[in-house]
């Protein structure tokens, strides 16, 4: 067995266990000795295999498993020696009888790259209960830190405050997410008398160490896993592509001053918003740290308490905030939250109207008006099976790209028509159509724009987060049918067209015939759908 002299780690040293250090060492000698042998690999295929990770997925799953299980061996073998060794102690020093969600756990411990995108696959609807459970618990419950291996950088931003500041922690950690760790403190301004309840949030230190020679691993992943999918029967996933969503979301949650700018950004078009509350941004912070007022809520999934009815309110404020509020606004851009897993969600009761806390805009995006209008007008063909319509839609939205050539235009028509006919589990809701056509579009070649994207995204972990806060909420019901009409208002009184006239004509500046003809056929639509919809839409408990 490979792993055999890895076994001998714990040995007893005098009568006495060894030392966490004393067993990173010997651990440490062994890979020398394997890597000068060229049997390195063969040494992370036995842990991989003595970890029993691969086995832990659920038998549904049973085909990704030799992906799982290369995957995991390809970034083992490639990992600096000294990290290699601390990721088999890890291993090693847990009860032969640990539970696979527990080796998973001490897998992912200080690889940020793994957490993610455990995190991200644990987003997707669908997962049997118990999987997605261990794959959540890579929210918030992988503990790497004490408050000390912060202290230092805390106390070096502390020293650069202006003296009318003063920060003073409370020596402890308050949470610790993959990338970030947030420690409670309180603020002053003694000049102007004022004092925050706040949260500091910082960088881990060991991030800053691994993650640039991590990332450039997991790049390579990339390529190696879509060299071999069709080897092992899935050729229809594109993994190069969950894997740069996930070193896009690390590489953002590093970028502290982004992350300053998207939340004054984000509070500015929340503003006035009763149902939605997001930090302040406080003077203090730095380019390495961010402090920020604390708002205490209960995370979005803690709903044991609640009844049915404040359940069913609790999600449709969650669906109105992050998705309805950006694709209805009429502003020029609207901001969205690009990364709205359970996490990065609170909320508070306040007498019987929930309220959603917004934390971490490392990830935020933004739709241009265009886009939005193309995402309604999906949802609207979509619901009345008017192809023409779907089909201009799905134009606006890829900029011109669906009806540009000839071979991609048949078969983007073949795709509506399969979604228009709701064949198939895919087709279950017009939300979930409109995920399965930007994934199917994608594979045709169509670009999308990242942040048209990235929405896409998040309304499918937001299905996720709807789904574990009442699951019996109907996304489409409360959405599609609030969002239908108030296309119709704003469109027949005139708002609507005016605003997109510019953008149309510019779409197509060199067909005006083509834009006519769009104006012709939103006209048109829209007094059809007008006429139709004659319910308004149900309150779904509200």
């Amino acid at each position: 067995m490979a792993l055999a002299p890895f076994l001998r780690i714990n040995d007893p040293i005098a009568g006495s266990p060894p030392s966490r250090e004393q067993r990173h060492g010997r651990a440490l000698a062994v890979l020398r000795d394997s890597q000068a042998a060229g049997t390195l690999t063969a040494l992370a295929q036995a842990l991989v295999r003595f970890s029993g990770i691969v086995r832990f997925l659920p038998e549904r799953y049973a085909r990704f498993q030799p992906m799982v299980h290369e995957g995991l061996v390809f970034l083992l073998a490639g990992l600096p020696l000294e990290r290699l060794a601390e990721k088999i102690v890890d291993q090693l020093i847990l009860p032969l009888d640990a539970l696979p969600a527990q080796r998973l756990l001490a897998l992912v411990r200080d690889m940020p790259t793994l957490q993610k995108l455990g995190q991200v696959i644990g987003r997707t609807p669908g997962l049997p209960q118990d999987f997605r459970d261990a794959l959540t618990e890579l929210e918030n419950n992988v503990r790497t830190l004490d408050y000390h291996h912060l202290q230092d950088g805390l106390d070096s931003e502390r020293t650069a405050m202006l003296p009318q500041y003063t920060i003073t922690p409370e020596n402890r950690i308050l949470a610790e997410a993959t990338v970030c760790a947030v420690v409670p403190a309180t603020v002053a301004d003694h000049p102007n008398d004022r004092r925050w309840r706040a949260v500091l949030k910082m960088v881990k230190p060991a991030i800053r160490r691994h993650l640039p020679a991590e990332l450039a691993l997991w790049s390579r992943l990339g390529d190696h896993l879509d060299g071999q999918r069709e080897r092992w029967g899935l050729g229809e996933f594109q993994f190069k592509q969950t894997i740069d969503q996930t070193r896009h979301l690390l590489e953002n949650e590093t970028d502290l001053p982004a992350e300053q700018a998207n939340l004054d950004a984000a509070r500015t078009y929340y503003a006035g918003n009763d149902a939605v509350a997001l930090p302040e941004r406080l003077p203090v912070s730095t380019p390495e740290m961010t402090a920020m007022s604390r708002l205490d809520g209960r995370k979005i999934t803690e709903v044991g308490h609640l009844s049915q009815q404040q359940r069913r309110r609790l999600a449709a404020t969650l669906a109105r905030v992050c998705i309805l509020r950006p694709v209805q606004d009429l502003r020029p851009e609207a901001i969205f939250h690009g990364d709205p897993h359970a996490g990065n969600i609170a909320y508070t009761y306040e007498g019987e109207r929930p309220r959603i806390i917004l934390y971490d805009w490392a990830m935020t995006g933004r739709l241009e008006r265009l886009e939005r209008f193309g995402l309604l007008l999906l949802g609207a063909g979509l619901l009345t099976r008017n192809h023409t319509i779907a089909m201009l839609a799905v134009d606006l939205l890829s900029a011109g790209q669906a009806t540009a050539r000839g071979g991609t235009a048949e078969a983007v028509r073949a795709l509506l028509d399969e979604a228009l006919c709701r064949r198939g589990p895919a087709f279950a809701g017009i939300l979930s159509a409109i995920e399965h056509l930007f994934d199917r579009m994608s594979r045709l070649g169509i670009v999308f724009s990242t942040d048209l994207l990235m929405f896409q995204k998040a309304m499918v972990t937001l299905k996720g987060v709807l789904a574990d806060i009442d699951p019996g909420f109907n996304r489409d019901d409360h959405l599609i049918s609030a969002a239908v009409v108030g296309f119709i208002n704003d469109f027949v009184r005139f708002r609507l067209q005016k605003l997109l006239v510019r953008e149309i004509w510019q779409l197509y500046p060199f067909n005006l015939g083509r834009a006519m003809e769009v104006q012709r056929i939103l006209i048109k639509f829209c007094l059809h759908l007008g006429a139709a919809w004659l319910e308004p839409p149900r309150p779904c408990c509200l």
